[in-house]
């Protein structure tokens, strides 16, 4: 940014649901906490980067990261980082007059680096590398707006569209949580699909996999454990946990991280998972035909668990595709925010009934409760199900 009253950059993008905006608050987040693929990062001189820091988050005047630490082919560099969305924005800000500017080393843009015929300059001498963010991306941009964790850590307001859930007549309120709910599937499979075209199957699963066994604080570490051994690497038995853990080093956190869930278990149980079921992402495509289809959703979650032996199906897929190395409701999780959604999006199904009314997984406490205050979950009448917290979660966003 050029001054401290500049109001932060927004673009339009295209979505499922239309455009959607992104300020370039969220690609400084994205930068900041490192939630992309940092193994394989190369500028656009062709140079391999290593990112020993990604500076200070600069709210201030001058350029948007201070004092950050960069590997240029191994050769370390100290310097800013300027983010922007695109190359010409450079110019368009009028950085290259700013002396503010003269000691950025990166300049980080989202959009691909297609022209690069006006070099951006610092100080009249030296050109400033650059590096596109696109391609290295662990989701598709519109994810990255719907994750919460991003939403949370650059203020945006998650409360709107509650208070009209609570003026609202329960019959209404129950219908409109199912509508969101239905947005949220649709997201889910739009994401899983772009993932599948981007790594193919097996390669989105293990992503995927790994990813989930990180919920919720150690989903980016798990992923850059995922894009650097392979699940056939998995089988390898002189792969130590060590190893796995040390890719991602200096990523993890075990601040207010469950016991049960410290990044060496979940590797532990990830890899015990991958010997015991070397081939899990076939075996989920084997068993999709024991998975009822359907859209239709009548709300009476006890009905649909009786008539659709929800409980067996899922003693079956704790049995058969994690030999019950995953239990509980970590689960829950991998079925909902894993397995029906890989599965919809490579078999163009619809499996929105069974997530809906499946078990809740690791349901944030926050949801839980304003589920009750909404009187949405009744004991023994109507349970929590995984439908009612995604619901809950899509109406904070409106």
């Amino acid at each position: 940014m050029s001054n401290s009253t500049d109001t932060p950059t927004v673009a339009e993008f295209q979505g499922l649901y239309g455009p959607f905006h992104v300020s370039e608050i969220l690609i400084q987040k994205i930068w900041s906490l490192g939630l992309f693929d940092t193994s394989r990062l190369v500028d656009h001189l062709g140079r391999r980067i290593e990112i020993e820091s990604p500076g200070r988050w600069n709210r201030l005047d001058g350029p948007d990261f201070k004092d950050a630490v960069i590997l240029f082919d191994g050769e370390r560099v100290f310097g800013d980082v300027e983010i922007h969305f695109a190359v010409s924005d450079w110019e368009a800000h009028g950085h290259s007059e700013n002396p503010a500017f003269d000691n950025v080393i990166l300049h980080v843009v989202y959009h691909p680096l297609n022209d690069m015929t006006s070099q951006v300059m610092a100080g009249q001498a030296n050109v400033i590398p650059c590096l596109s963010l696109m391609e290295y991306l662990w989701h598709d941009l519109e994810e990255y707006v719907s994750d919460d964790s991003i939403l949370v850590s650059t203020g945006e307001k998650q409360e709107a569209g509650l208070d009209d859930l609570f003026d609202m007549q329960a019959t209404d309120r129950e219908q409109a949580l199912l509508d969101f709910a239905r947005e949220r599937w649709k997201l889910k499979v739009h994401f899983s699909s772009l993932r599948i075209a981007k790594l193919g199957w097996t390669s989105a699963c293990h992503h995927t996999g790994l990813e989930i066994m990180g919920f919720s604080q150690n989903r980016v570490p798990m992923l850059e454990v995922a894009s650097r051994y392979s699940i056939e690497e998995f089988l390898d038995s002189d792969l130590e946990i060590e190893k796995l853990f040390s890719a991602a080093v200096g990523k993890w956190k075990t601040q207010g991280v469950r016991p049960a869930n410290y990044p060496r278990l979940r590797l532990n149980q990830y890899a015990n998972w991958v010997k015991s079921r070397p081939s899990w992402p076939d075996l989920i495509l084997s068993a999709a035909f024991l998975l009822p289809e359907g859209s239709d959703c009548s709300l009476d979650t006890l009905g649909y668990r009786r008539q659709s032996n929800v409980n067996a199906l899922r003693s079956e897929i704790a049995q058969k595709i994690v030999d019950d190395q995953v239990a509980g409701s970590k689960l829950d999780t991998l079925v909902c925010d894993g397995f029906l959604p890989l599965l919809a999006a490579r078999l163009n199904r619809d499996y929105f009934s069974l997530w809906f009314h499946w078990f809740p997984g690791n349901a944030p406490e926050s949801c839980v409760s304003i589920l009750k205050r909404l009187q949405i979950i009744r004991p023994r009448v109507a349970p929590l199900s995984n439908g009612w917290i995604q619901g809950v979660i899509r109406s904070r966003r409106l």
